[in-house]
Protein backbone atom coordinates (compact mmCIF):
# COMPACT_ATOMS: atom_id res chain seq x y z
CA UNK A 1 0.00 0.00 0.00
CA UNK A 2 1.55 3.44 -1.20
CA UNK A 3 1.97 5.71 1.36
CA UNK A 4 1.72 3.67 4.30
CA UNK A 5 4.92 3.51 6.49
CA UNK A 6 5.88 -0.50 6.66
CA UNK A 7 8.41 -1.78 9.51
CA UNK A 8 10.64 -3.79 7.23
CA UNK A 9 12.40 -6.82 8.02
CA UNK A 10 15.84 -5.55 9.41
CA UNK A 11 14.38 -3.15 11.28
CA UNK A 12 12.19 -5.28 12.98
CA UNK A 13 15.23 -7.19 13.98
CA UNK A 14 16.99 -4.15 15.43
CA UNK A 15 13.65 -3.19 17.33
CA UNK A 16 13.14 -6.71 18.54
CA UNK A 17 17.32 -6.98 19.97
CA UNK A 18 17.08 -3.81 21.40
CA UNK A 19 13.62 -4.20 22.48
CA UNK A 20 14.51 -7.27 24.65
CA UNK A 21 17.83 -5.17 26.13
CA UNK A 22 15.52 -2.39 27.10
CA UNK A 23 12.59 -4.47 28.77
CA UNK A 24 15.01 -6.60 30.73
CA UNK A 25 16.61 -2.94 31.68
CA UNK A 26 13.75 -1.65 32.34
CA UNK A 27 11.64 -4.48 34.69
CA UNK A 28 15.13 -5.10 36.79
CA UNK A 29 15.19 -1.66 37.47
CA UNK A 30 11.77 -1.41 38.70
CA UNK A 31 12.60 -4.97 40.83
CA UNK A 32 15.02 -2.95 43.08
CA UNK A 33 13.58 0.34 42.65
CA UNK A 34 10.18 0.61 41.57
CA UNK A 35 8.67 -1.97 44.41
CA UNK A 36 6.14 0.94 45.43
CA UNK A 37 5.38 1.95 42.49
CA UNK A 38 4.49 -1.56 41.45
CA UNK A 39 2.58 -2.28 45.20
CA UNK A 40 0.50 0.81 44.16
CA UNK A 41 -0.70 -0.38 40.61
CA UNK A 42 -1.49 -3.52 42.06
CA UNK A 43 -3.47 -1.78 45.03
CA UNK A 44 -4.91 0.08 42.83
CA UNK A 45 -6.04 -2.83 40.30
CA UNK A 46 -7.76 -4.68 43.09
CA UNK A 47 -9.31 -1.78 44.80
CA UNK A 48 -10.77 -0.84 41.51
CA UNK A 49 -11.99 -4.36 40.72
CA UNK A 50 -13.07 -4.78 44.13
CA UNK A 51 -15.50 -1.55 43.73
CA UNK A 52 -16.82 -3.08 39.89
CA UNK A 53 -17.41 -6.72 41.47
CA UNK A 54 -19.89 -5.16 43.74
CA UNK A 55 -21.44 -2.84 41.81
CA UNK A 56 -22.82 -5.93 40.35
CA UNK A 57 -25.59 -6.01 42.77
CA UNK A 58 -26.81 -2.32 41.66
CA UNK A 59 -27.70 -3.78 38.29
CA UNK A 60 -28.86 -6.87 39.98
CA UNK A 61 -31.37 -4.61 41.70
CA UNK A 62 -32.77 -2.91 38.48
CA UNK A 63 -32.74 -5.99 36.26
CA UNK A 64 -35.07 -8.09 38.93
CA UNK A 65 -37.49 -5.00 38.59
CA UNK A 66 -37.92 -4.88 34.94
CA UNK A 67 -37.11 -8.47 33.72
CA UNK A 68 -39.75 -9.43 35.58
CA UNK A 69 -42.09 -8.14 33.14
CA UNK A 70 -41.01 -9.48 30.09
CA UNK A 71 -41.21 -6.32 27.76
CA UNK A 72 -40.11 -3.46 30.09
CA UNK A 73 -37.18 -6.16 30.69
CA UNK A 74 -36.26 -6.13 26.25
CA UNK A 75 -36.69 -2.36 26.59
CA UNK A 76 -40.05 -1.82 25.20
CA UNK A 77 -43.25 -0.56 27.04
CA UNK A 78 -46.01 -1.84 25.44
CA UNK A 79 -48.66 0.79 25.34
CA UNK A 80 -48.97 4.20 27.08
CA UNK A 81 -52.51 3.90 27.96
CA UNK A 82 -52.68 4.91 31.44
CA UNK A 83 -55.24 1.46 32.08
CA UNK A 84 -52.22 -0.64 30.20
CA UNK A 85 -49.74 1.41 32.23
CA UNK A 86 -51.61 0.48 35.36
CA UNK A 87 -51.88 -3.16 35.03
CA UNK A 88 -47.93 -3.38 33.97
CA UNK A 89 -46.82 -0.82 36.92
CA UNK A 90 -49.43 -2.80 39.42
CA UNK A 91 -47.53 -5.87 38.73
CA UNK A 92 -44.13 -4.55 38.89
CA UNK A 93 -45.19 -3.22 42.41
CA UNK A 94 -46.96 -6.16 43.40
CA UNK A 95 -43.44 -8.52 42.96
CA UNK A 96 -41.25 -5.93 43.98
CA UNK A 97 -42.50 -4.57 47.40
CA UNK A 98 -38.96 -2.48 48.11
CA UNK A 99 -39.74 -0.18 44.59
CA UNK A 100 -41.72 2.74 45.39
CA UNK A 101 -42.92 4.00 42.46
CA UNK A 102 -42.23 3.69 38.74
CA UNK A 103 -42.59 6.50 36.12
CA UNK A 104 -42.60 7.22 32.22
CA UNK A 105 -40.87 10.89 30.59
CA UNK A 106 -39.89 11.77 27.81
CA UNK A 107 -37.96 15.11 26.52
CA UNK A 108 -41.19 17.11 27.89
CA UNK A 109 -40.69 15.70 31.43
CA UNK A 110 -43.13 13.00 33.13
CA UNK A 111 -45.93 11.01 31.42
CA UNK A 112 -47.21 8.95 33.79
CA UNK A 113 -46.46 7.95 37.31
CA UNK A 114 -47.35 4.79 39.37
CA UNK A 115 -46.76 4.99 43.04
CA UNK A 116 -47.22 3.51 46.71
CA UNK A 117 -49.62 6.07 48.81
CA UNK A 118 -51.56 6.27 51.94
CA UNK A 119 -51.14 2.33 52.12
CA UNK A 120 -52.54 2.02 48.69
CA UNK A 121 -51.29 2.95 45.61
CA UNK A 122 -52.05 5.83 43.43
CA UNK A 123 -51.65 7.31 39.50
CA UNK A 124 -50.51 10.41 38.26
CA UNK A 125 -51.52 11.99 34.89
CA UNK A 126 -49.49 15.11 34.37
CA UNK A 127 -51.50 18.11 33.06
CA UNK A 128 -51.20 18.06 29.16
CA UNK A 129 -53.08 20.16 26.59
CA UNK A 130 -56.23 20.90 28.32
CA UNK A 131 -56.07 19.74 31.50
CA UNK A 132 -54.98 22.24 33.82
CA UNK A 133 -53.97 20.27 36.75
CA UNK A 134 -52.39 16.72 37.72
CA UNK A 135 -54.82 13.99 37.22
CA UNK A 136 -54.39 12.00 40.37
CA UNK A 137 -56.35 8.58 41.48
CA UNK A 138 -56.33 6.80 44.51
CA UNK A 139 -56.97 3.02 44.09
CA UNK A 140 -57.50 1.16 48.04
CA UNK A 141 -57.25 -1.89 48.82
CA UNK A 142 -60.66 -2.52 49.48
CA UNK A 143 -61.02 -2.05 45.58
CA UNK A 144 -62.58 1.39 46.09
CA UNK A 145 -60.97 4.00 43.65
CA UNK A 146 -60.97 7.79 44.60
CA UNK A 147 -60.56 9.95 41.35
CA UNK A 148 -60.75 13.37 43.87
CA UNK A 149 -57.71 12.06 45.20
CA UNK A 150 -55.51 15.67 45.31
CA UNK A 151 -52.21 13.76 45.63
CA UNK A 152 -49.33 15.45 47.12
CA UNK A 153 -47.54 19.08 47.06
CA UNK A 154 -44.69 19.25 45.12
CA UNK A 155 -43.41 21.19 42.23
CA UNK A 156 -43.90 19.56 39.21
CA UNK A 157 -42.79 22.16 36.64
CA UNK A 158 -39.26 21.45 38.71
CA UNK A 159 -39.85 17.40 38.49
CA UNK A 160 -40.78 17.75 34.31
CA UNK A 161 -37.74 19.72 33.69
CA UNK A 162 -35.49 17.40 35.79
CA UNK A 163 -36.64 14.51 34.29
CA UNK A 164 -36.54 16.12 31.02
CA UNK A 165 -32.58 17.02 31.50
CA UNK A 166 -31.90 13.78 32.21
CA UNK A 167 -33.91 12.22 29.29
CA UNK A 168 -31.76 14.47 26.84
CA UNK A 169 -28.12 13.25 28.38
CA UNK A 170 -29.09 9.44 28.91
CA UNK A 171 -27.91 7.20 25.98
CA UNK A 172 -29.07 3.86 24.76
CA UNK A 173 -27.75 0.72 27.03
CA UNK A 174 -27.20 3.38 30.47
CA UNK A 175 -28.26 2.97 33.64
CA UNK A 176 -28.34 6.30 35.73
CA UNK A 177 -28.32 6.33 39.33
CA UNK A 178 -28.88 9.14 41.63
CA UNK A 179 -30.87 11.26 44.09
CA UNK A 180 -34.59 11.36 43.35
CA UNK A 181 -34.61 15.53 45.34
CA UNK A 182 -37.29 13.61 48.20
CA UNK A 183 -40.02 13.12 45.70
CA UNK A 184 -41.89 11.86 48.68
CA UNK A 185 -42.63 13.86 52.05
CA UNK A 186 -39.90 11.75 54.23
CA UNK A 187 -36.80 11.58 56.39
CA UNK A 188 -35.60 8.35 54.23
CA UNK A 189 -33.59 8.82 51.24
CA UNK A 190 -34.84 8.26 48.05
CA UNK A 191 -32.56 7.27 44.79
CA UNK A 192 -34.10 6.76 40.82
CA UNK A 193 -32.55 4.39 38.32
CA UNK A 194 -33.03 5.45 34.88
CA UNK A 195 -32.43 4.13 31.47
CA UNK A 196 -33.79 4.27 27.61
CA UNK A 197 -36.35 2.43 26.40
CA UNK A 198 -39.53 2.40 23.66
CA UNK A 199 -42.88 2.20 23.18
CA UNK A 200 -44.32 -0.15 20.68
CA UNK A 201 -45.20 3.01 18.40
CA UNK A 202 -41.03 3.59 18.33
CA UNK A 203 -41.31 6.52 20.22
CA UNK A 204 -37.81 6.96 22.80
CA UNK A 205 -39.00 7.04 26.71
CA UNK A 206 -37.52 7.08 29.98
CA UNK A 207 -38.52 4.50 32.41
CA UNK A 208 -37.34 5.55 36.10
CA UNK A 209 -37.64 3.37 39.13
CA UNK A 210 -37.69 4.78 41.97
CA UNK A 211 -36.35 2.94 45.51
CA UNK A 212 -35.90 3.83 48.82
CA UNK A 213 -31.63 3.69 49.99
CA UNK A 214 -32.54 1.08 52.48
CA UNK A 215 -33.87 -1.39 49.19
CA UNK A 216 -30.03 -0.84 47.76
CA UNK A 217 -28.41 -0.61 50.95
CA UNK A 218 -29.59 -4.37 51.47
CA UNK A 219 -28.36 -5.47 48.21
CA UNK A 220 -24.84 -4.14 48.78
CA UNK A 221 -25.16 -5.74 52.09
CA UNK A 222 -25.30 -9.53 50.53
CA UNK A 223 -22.93 -8.87 47.71
CA UNK A 224 -20.11 -10.48 47.74
CA UNK A 225 -17.20 -8.34 48.59
CA UNK A 226 -14.03 -9.71 47.80
CA UNK A 227 -11.02 -7.99 49.43
CA UNK A 228 -13.33 -5.19 50.72
CA UNK A 229 -13.74 -4.65 54.29
CA UNK A 230 -16.18 -1.35 54.52
CA UNK A 231 -18.77 0.07 51.83
CA UNK A 232 -20.38 3.03 51.14
CA UNK A 233 -22.70 4.86 49.51
CA UNK A 234 -21.27 8.74 48.63
CA UNK A 235 -22.04 11.78 46.96
CA UNK A 236 -20.83 14.80 45.55
CA UNK A 237 -22.07 17.34 47.85
CA UNK A 238 -19.56 15.22 50.68
CA UNK A 239 -22.04 12.75 52.53
CA UNK A 240 -22.05 9.39 52.43
CA UNK A 241 -23.97 6.62 53.76
CA UNK A 242 -22.36 3.24 55.30
CA UNK A 243 -23.42 -0.37 54.45
CA UNK A 244 -23.07 -2.18 57.53
CA UNK A 245 -25.49 -5.32 57.20
CA UNK A 246 -25.14 -8.82 57.39
CA UNK A 247 -24.04 -11.61 54.95
CA UNK A 248 -27.35 -12.43 54.52
CA UNK A 249 -28.20 -8.83 53.00
CA UNK A 250 -30.61 -7.41 55.69
CA UNK A 251 -30.00 -4.01 56.88
CA UNK A 252 -29.05 -3.75 60.79
CA UNK A 253 -32.19 -2.14 62.64
CA UNK A 254 -30.03 0.69 63.45
CA UNK A 255 -28.48 1.66 59.55
CA UNK A 256 -29.05 5.22 59.19
CA UNK A 257 -31.23 5.96 56.04
CA UNK A 258 -29.59 9.50 55.90
CA UNK A 259 -26.51 10.61 54.23
CA UNK A 260 -24.18 11.96 56.68
CA UNK A 261 -20.96 14.54 56.96
CA UNK A 262 -17.62 12.72 57.11
CA UNK A 263 -17.30 14.10 60.82
CA UNK A 264 -20.42 12.74 61.65
CA UNK A 265 -19.69 8.97 60.33
CA UNK A 266 -18.70 6.72 63.79
CA UNK A 267 -16.41 4.35 61.28
CA UNK A 268 -13.12 5.98 61.14
CA UNK A 269 -11.96 3.69 58.59
CA UNK A 270 -14.92 5.21 56.25
CA UNK A 271 -14.61 8.41 57.82
CA UNK A 272 -11.01 8.64 56.32
CA UNK A 273 -12.00 7.55 52.92
CA UNK A 274 -14.96 10.23 53.14
CA UNK A 275 -12.92 13.24 54.20
CA UNK A 276 -10.41 12.96 51.43
CA UNK A 277 -13.03 12.35 48.30
CA UNK A 278 -14.70 15.63 49.71
CA UNK A 279 -11.53 17.37 49.76
CA UNK A 280 -10.54 16.29 47.06
CA UNK A 281 -12.76 14.75 44.91
CA UNK A 282 -10.32 11.92 44.12
CA UNK A 283 -10.86 9.80 40.74
CA UNK A 284 -8.49 6.88 41.37
CA UNK A 285 -8.08 4.92 43.99
CA UNK A 286 -5.84 6.49 46.91
CA UNK A 287 -4.68 5.19 50.29
CA UNK A 288 -4.58 6.70 53.94
CA UNK A 289 -3.95 5.37 57.65
CA UNK A 290 -6.82 4.67 59.93
CA UNK A 291 -7.13 2.15 63.29
CA UNK A 292 -3.57 1.51 62.75
CA UNK A 293 -3.15 0.66 59.36
CA UNK A 294 -3.36 1.49 55.50
CA UNK A 295 -6.18 1.19 53.84
CA UNK A 296 -7.03 2.01 49.95
CA UNK A 297 -10.41 3.60 49.15
CA UNK A 298 -11.97 4.50 45.63
CA UNK A 299 -15.26 5.46 45.08
CA UNK A 300 -16.84 4.19 41.63
CA UNK A 301 -19.72 6.65 40.00
CA UNK A 302 -23.01 4.86 39.58
CA UNK A 303 -24.08 8.37 38.30
CA UNK A 304 -23.35 9.36 34.45
CA UNK A 305 -25.65 12.31 34.39
CA UNK A 306 -26.61 14.67 37.42
CA UNK A 307 -25.84 14.79 41.21
CA UNK A 308 -22.91 11.63 41.48
CA UNK A 309 -23.31 9.21 43.36
CA UNK A 310 -21.07 6.66 43.81
CA UNK A 311 -19.93 3.28 45.32
CA UNK A 312 -16.89 3.17 47.81
CA UNK A 313 -14.95 0.27 48.74
CA UNK A 314 -12.34 0.55 51.56
CA UNK A 315 -9.94 -2.16 51.42
CA UNK A 316 -6.72 -2.74 53.90
CA UNK A 317 -3.70 -3.09 52.43
CA UNK A 318 -2.77 -6.58 53.67
CA UNK A 319 -5.77 -7.89 51.89
CA UNK A 320 -3.90 -6.53 48.66
CA UNK A 321 -0.03 -7.14 49.40
CA UNK A 322 -0.42 -10.85 50.19
CA UNK A 323 -1.15 -11.26 46.49
CA UNK A 324 1.71 -9.24 45.50
CA UNK A 325 5.70 -10.20 45.59
CA UNK A 326 8.28 -9.76 48.38
CA UNK A 327 11.46 -7.87 47.82
CA UNK A 328 13.49 -10.96 48.04
CA UNK A 329 11.27 -12.66 45.38
CA UNK A 330 11.51 -9.62 43.23
CA UNK A 331 15.39 -10.02 43.26
CA UNK A 332 15.15 -13.48 41.86
CA UNK A 333 12.72 -12.91 39.73
CA UNK A 334 15.11 -10.08 37.99
CA UNK A 335 18.27 -12.28 38.10
CA UNK A 336 15.84 -14.93 36.11
CA UNK A 337 14.55 -12.39 34.28
CA UNK A 338 18.46 -11.47 32.70
CA UNK A 339 19.10 -14.74 31.96
CA UNK A 340 15.50 -15.08 30.07
CA UNK A 341 16.63 -11.79 28.18
CA UNK A 342 19.65 -13.68 27.48
CA UNK A 343 18.15 -16.69 25.97
CA UNK A 344 16.08 -14.75 24.03
CA UNK A 345 18.75 -12.89 22.82
CA UNK A 346 20.27 -15.59 21.96
CA UNK A 347 17.43 -17.49 19.67
CA UNK A 348 17.15 -13.56 17.57
CA UNK A 349 20.36 -13.74 16.61
CA UNK A 350 20.14 -17.41 15.76
CA UNK A 351 16.79 -16.41 13.36
CA UNK A 352 18.12 -13.26 12.05
CA UNK A 353 18.20 -14.07 8.70
CA UNK A 354 14.46 -15.68 8.91
CA UNK A 355 13.14 -11.91 11.12
CA UNK A 356 14.95 -9.78 8.54
CA UNK A 357 13.26 -11.74 5.56
CA UNK A 358 9.56 -10.60 7.03
CA UNK A 359 7.85 -8.80 4.31
CA UNK A 360 6.33 -5.58 4.79
CA UNK A 361 2.59 -5.70 7.21
CA UNK A 362 -0.36 -3.91 6.73
CA UNK A 363 -1.16 -1.66 8.72
CA UNK A 364 -4.80 -0.21 9.91
CA UNK A 365 -6.15 2.12 7.31
CA UNK A 366 -7.93 5.67 8.78
CA UNK A 367 -8.67 7.75 5.51
CA UNK A 368 -11.50 6.73 2.84
CA UNK A 369 -8.51 6.46 0.17
CA UNK A 370 -6.47 4.01 2.11
CA UNK A 371 -9.95 2.31 2.40
CA UNK A 372 -10.80 2.02 -1.00
CA UNK A 373 -6.77 0.74 -1.98
CA UNK A 374 -7.38 -1.88 0.65
CA UNK A 375 -10.68 -2.80 -1.00
CA UNK A 376 -9.18 -2.94 -4.25
CA UNK A 377 -7.12 -6.06 -2.80
CA UNK A 378 -9.52 -7.78 -2.81
CA UNK A 379 -10.01 -10.35 -0.01
CA UNK A 380 -7.74 -12.55 1.92
CA UNK A 381 -6.09 -14.02 5.22
CA UNK A 382 -6.12 -10.47 6.58
CA UNK A 383 -9.29 -8.68 5.09
CA UNK A 384 -12.76 -9.96 5.05
CA UNK A 385 -16.30 -7.23 3.88
CA UNK A 386 -19.49 -7.78 5.03
CA UNK A 387 -22.20 -5.74 3.55
CA UNK A 388 -24.18 -5.64 6.98
CA UNK A 389 -24.20 -5.95 10.42
CA UNK A 390 -27.30 -7.12 11.23
CA UNK A 391 -29.55 -7.41 8.46
CA UNK A 392 -30.19 -10.55 6.23
CA UNK A 393 -30.29 -9.31 2.91
CA UNK A 394 -31.96 -12.63 1.94
CA UNK A 395 -34.67 -12.85 4.29
CA UNK A 396 -35.17 -9.38 4.28
CA UNK A 397 -35.03 -8.98 7.88
CA UNK A 398 -32.39 -8.35 10.91
CA UNK A 399 -31.16 -11.77 11.84
CA UNK A 400 -28.17 -12.99 14.70
CA UNK A 401 -26.75 -14.99 11.89
CA UNK A 402 -25.36 -12.03 10.43
CA UNK A 403 -24.28 -10.59 13.46
CA UNK A 404 -22.63 -14.05 14.12
CA UNK A 405 -21.12 -13.64 11.10
CA UNK A 406 -19.04 -10.51 11.50
CA UNK A 407 -18.15 -11.51 14.75
CA UNK A 408 -16.50 -15.31 13.96
CA UNK A 409 -14.32 -13.15 11.32
CA UNK A 410 -13.15 -10.87 14.32
CA UNK A 411 -12.51 -14.16 16.70
CA UNK A 412 -10.34 -15.73 13.86
CA UNK A 413 -8.25 -12.54 13.22
CA UNK A 414 -7.38 -12.38 17.08
CA UNK A 415 -6.34 -16.03 17.07
CA UNK A 416 -4.13 -15.73 13.92
CA UNK A 417 -2.62 -13.09 12.70
CA UNK A 418 -4.94 -9.87 12.85
CA UNK A 419 -6.69 -8.41 10.01
CA UNK A 420 -9.63 -6.49 8.78
CA UNK A 421 -12.85 -6.34 8.60
CA UNK A 422 -15.04 -4.08 6.54
CA UNK A 423 -18.83 -3.42 6.83
CA UNK A 424 -20.06 -1.93 4.29
CA UNK A 425 -18.37 -3.36 1.55
CA UNK A 426 -20.01 -6.24 -0.99
CA UNK A 427 -17.95 -9.09 -1.68
CA UNK A 428 -17.09 -7.76 -4.97
CA UNK A 429 -15.64 -4.67 -3.63
CA UNK A 430 -18.25 -2.58 -3.73
CA UNK A 431 -18.94 0.43 -1.26
CA UNK A 432 -22.38 -0.21 -0.22
CA UNK A 433 -22.31 0.88 3.28
CA UNK A 434 -25.00 -0.40 6.08
CA UNK A 435 -28.40 1.50 5.78
CA UNK A 436 -29.98 -1.25 5.83
CA UNK A 437 -29.36 -2.26 9.00
CA UNK A 438 -31.35 1.16 9.83
CA UNK A 439 -29.34 1.95 12.42
CA UNK A 440 -30.18 5.59 14.10
CA UNK A 441 -26.55 6.84 13.58
CA UNK A 442 -23.18 5.89 12.84
CA UNK A 443 -22.38 6.50 16.53
CA UNK A 444 -25.14 4.06 17.54
CA UNK A 445 -23.44 1.46 14.72
CA UNK A 446 -20.34 0.97 16.27
CA UNK A 447 -21.81 0.90 19.54
CA UNK A 448 -24.02 -1.75 18.72
CA UNK A 449 -20.84 -3.61 17.20
CA UNK A 450 -18.75 -2.72 20.33
CA UNK A 451 -22.06 -4.33 22.40
CA UNK A 452 -21.58 -7.16 20.66
CA UNK A 453 -17.97 -7.66 20.68
CA UNK A 454 -18.04 -7.05 24.68
CA UNK A 455 -20.62 -10.02 25.05
CA UNK A 456 -19.91 -12.57 22.35
CA UNK A 457 -16.24 -12.40 22.87
CA UNK A 458 -15.15 -10.29 25.78
CA UNK A 459 -14.38 -6.82 26.94
CA UNK A 460 -11.46 -7.92 27.83
CA UNK A 461 -9.97 -8.09 23.78
CA UNK A 462 -11.31 -4.38 23.66
CA UNK A 463 -7.71 -3.61 23.73
CA UNK A 464 -6.77 -6.00 20.44
CA UNK A 465 -9.51 -4.15 18.64
CA UNK A 466 -9.53 -1.15 16.90
CA UNK A 467 -13.46 -0.02 15.30
CA UNK A 468 -14.06 3.42 13.83
CA UNK A 469 -16.67 4.68 10.60
CA UNK A 470 -14.41 5.94 7.80
CA UNK A 471 -16.59 7.57 5.04
CA UNK A 472 -15.90 7.09 1.02
CA UNK A 473 -17.37 9.22 -0.96
CA UNK A 474 -19.88 9.98 1.26
CA UNK A 475 -20.82 6.57 2.44
CA UNK A 476 -19.97 5.08 6.08
CA UNK A 477 -18.01 2.18 6.02
CA UNK A 478 -17.46 0.42 9.56
CA UNK A 479 -14.10 -0.58 9.64
CA UNK A 480 -12.74 -3.08 12.49
CA UNK A 481 -8.90 -3.77 12.48
CA UNK A 482 -7.17 -6.92 14.62
CA UNK A 483 -4.36 -7.56 16.48
CA UNK A 484 -3.57 -10.84 17.45
CA UNK A 485 -4.92 -11.47 21.18
CA UNK A 486 -2.66 -12.95 23.55
CA UNK A 487 -4.52 -15.49 24.95
CA UNK A 488 -7.66 -17.29 22.66
CA UNK A 489 -10.61 -15.36 21.98
CA UNK A 490 -13.48 -17.55 22.52
CA UNK A 491 -17.07 -16.79 20.62
CA UNK A 492 -20.15 -17.49 22.23
CA UNK A 493 -23.00 -18.48 20.73
CA UNK A 494 -26.07 -18.84 23.11
CA UNK A 495 -25.07 -21.47 25.28
CA UNK A 496 -22.15 -22.60 22.80
CA UNK A 497 -18.92 -21.81 22.75
CA UNK A 498 -17.06 -21.61 19.41
CA UNK A 499 -13.19 -21.37 18.59
CA UNK A 500 -11.95 -19.65 14.90
CA UNK A 501 -8.99 -19.52 13.29
CA UNK A 502 -8.21 -17.90 9.47
CA UNK A 503 -7.60 -20.70 6.87
CA UNK A 504 -7.03 -18.71 4.01
CA UNK A 505 -9.84 -15.44 3.09
CA UNK A 506 -12.36 -17.66 5.30
CA UNK A 507 -12.74 -18.39 8.89
CA UNK A 508 -12.75 -21.76 10.16
CA UNK A 509 -14.35 -23.39 13.36
CA UNK A 510 -11.98 -25.65 15.00
CA UNK A 511 -12.96 -28.94 16.64
CA UNK A 512 -12.00 -30.03 20.35
CA UNK A 513 -8.99 -31.67 19.47
CA UNK A 514 -7.39 -29.02 17.00
CA UNK A 515 -7.87 -26.85 19.37
CA UNK A 516 -6.09 -28.62 21.69
CA UNK A 517 -3.26 -28.60 19.18
CA UNK A 518 -3.52 -25.18 18.43
CA UNK A 519 -3.20 -24.67 21.85
CA UNK A 520 0.53 -26.70 22.19
CA UNK A 521 1.67 -24.73 19.15
CA UNK A 522 0.71 -21.37 20.13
Amino acid sequence: MSGIKAIRGTKLYSILFYGVIFTVAAIVALGYWGVREIRTDAAVVAVENSARGISGAVTVLLNAVTNSNSEIGNGVIPSLEPADLHKEFQSILDKHPMVSAVMVSDEHGLRYMFTRRAGSVAEMIPKRGDSPTNSWTLYRKDGTRDDKYKGWEYDWDKVDHFLADEFVHLKPEQINWRSSNKFYDSSETWITASSLVESEAGDRLMLSVLFPIDALLSQLAGAERGGAERIFLYWNNGQALPVTGSDTGRVKRDQVSQALEPEKLEDPVIQGAVSQLAAGGAERPFSYTAEGEVWWAYALPLTVFGDTMSLGVAVPRRNIVSSLTSDTFLQFFSTGLILLGAIALFFLHKNRTRIEAIGRRRHMVSTGVELLALVQGGENDQLEFKQTLRFNLKSGKNGREIEHASLKTVAAFLNSDGGTLLIGVADNGEITGFAEDQLDSTDHALLHFNNLVNQSIGAEFSRYINSAIIEVGGIPVLRVHCIPAPVPAILKDGKKEEFYVRSGPASRQLSLSQFYEWLKEH
